[in-house]
């Protein structure tokens, strides 16, 4: 189905609005589609979103050519690979097999921080993208398009679907708002009527694509999704089918790898009162590395902006990002936050920090920052 004239218009107007941040690779109708869709069309809020995004991908990640390198971050032997194919039964659709309940996502938060696992999680991500564009320019198909996530890949995922879970979990997602689901002989229809809790932790563009299965998932996911494309470890013992799609098992990560450092003796720390934003800014010359290990006690925002030379102002928008902001790092901190980045230009970076999710929290950042040579 064609773009619409509308939505062409829109298209070219947001196309407008960023395209000094846009890469060939990343400039299609599709990304821009996507993005205008999963924020109801409003350019106001999507600009200074997407504009983050397209710098975020610009930084030492790399990701417009992510998918074209080797899988094999240190986190992906335990966190393994789930993208299978096309789901063929949902039209336009490619599976991604996410073992979230067997995944050590504790093992996996005690012995990495969130910014190695960030660097580990969008490789999958990347190459999903990569493969949902690819597969659009087969088919055409704009028109079916249906937060990390939230904030970089939004209206790329067209339904959650959980299979295999305890009987609570519905009971606990459908416990509202007049949630619907039937009963195990799909004969029946039941209304709930009593109150929520799960689904309001979700933002509400998310909540709408979760679809739990009942307790014969295993014939209705074959509705969903071809065969080829679902696990054999979900056929049953000595069984070779239905299912055919070879993905890997989790691993649990070794408790002897554990994260057991101390906070440096040299460490200086810098406490931000509830709602209120910190920083601290380092000088260094162009092409010196920096050097960061940040450790907090609680959830966080965070990036490291470039001071224009003479400004002397607080308004961000009148600063230049050289990493990428995280809106929300969770804390505290298992393992401390570590990584580096070379100086574009000499002058002034400013380590920001925000501490808006807190009503009442100080939050306190221990920290060593240097500059060395580089690169």
């Amino acid at each position: 189905m064609p773009i619409s004239d509308v939505d062409r218009m829109k298209i070219d107007e947001l196309r407008n609005l960023v395209k000094e941040h846009l890469t060939p690779y990343y400039d299609t109708d599709f990304n821009l589609l996507r993005w205008l869709k999963g924020h109801d069309y409003n350019l106001e809020l999507i600009k200074p979103k997407l504009i983050n995004h397209l710098m975020f991908r610009k930084f030492n990640w790399n990701l417009d050519n992510l998918p074209d390198t080797p899988r094999d971050h240190p986190i992906h032997k335990y966190w393994k690979r789930g993208i299978t194919g096309k789901a063929i039964k949902t039209p336009n659709c490619i599976v991604n097999i996410e073992q979230s309940g067997e995944n050590d996502y504790w093992g996996m938060m005690k012995t990495y921080s969130i910014n190695e696992i960030l660097k580990a999680r969008l490789h999958d991500l990347e190459s999903m993208l990569r493969a949902i564009m690819e597969y659009e320019k087969e088919i055409g198909g704009l028109a079916s398009i249906s937060a990390f996530m939230a904030e970089h890949y939004v209206e790329m995922v067209h339904s959650f679907v959980l299979v295999n879970v305890p009987s609570f979990i519905s009971a606990i997602w459908f416990g509202g708002g007049g949630g619907r689901r039937s009963d195990n002989e799909g004969k029946k229809k039941t209304d709930f009527r009593c109150r929520t809790v799960a689904r309001p932790l979700l933002p509400e563009k998310t909540r709408h694509k979760v679809n739990i299965l009942g307790s014969n998932w295993k014939e209705e996911i074959l509705k969903i999704a071809d065969a080829k494309c679902l696990p054999t470890y979900w056929n049953n013992e000595g069984e070779e089918g239905p299912f055919l799609a070879p993905v890997e098992r989790s691993m649990n990560y070794p408790v002897s790898g554990y994260y057991n450092g101390e906070i440096p003796t040299n460490a200086k720390t810098i406490q931000i009162s509830a709602g209120k934003i910190g920083y601290v800014d380092i000088e260094a010359k162009q092409n010196k590395r920096i050097t960061w290990e940040i450790h907090s006690n609680g959830h966080f925002a965070w990036t490291i902006y470039e001071l224009n030379v003479g400004n002397q102002t607080d308004d961000l928008s009148q600063m230049k990002n050289i990493y990428p902001y995280f809106s929300k790092i969770p804390g505290p901190t298992m393992v401390p936050m570590k990584d580096s980045v070379t100086v574009p230009n000499t002058g002034i970076y400013r380590f920001w920090f925000s501490n808006h999710h807190a009503w009442f929290h100080t939050l306190r950042i221990d920290y060593v920052i240097e500059v060395i040579d580089g690169p």
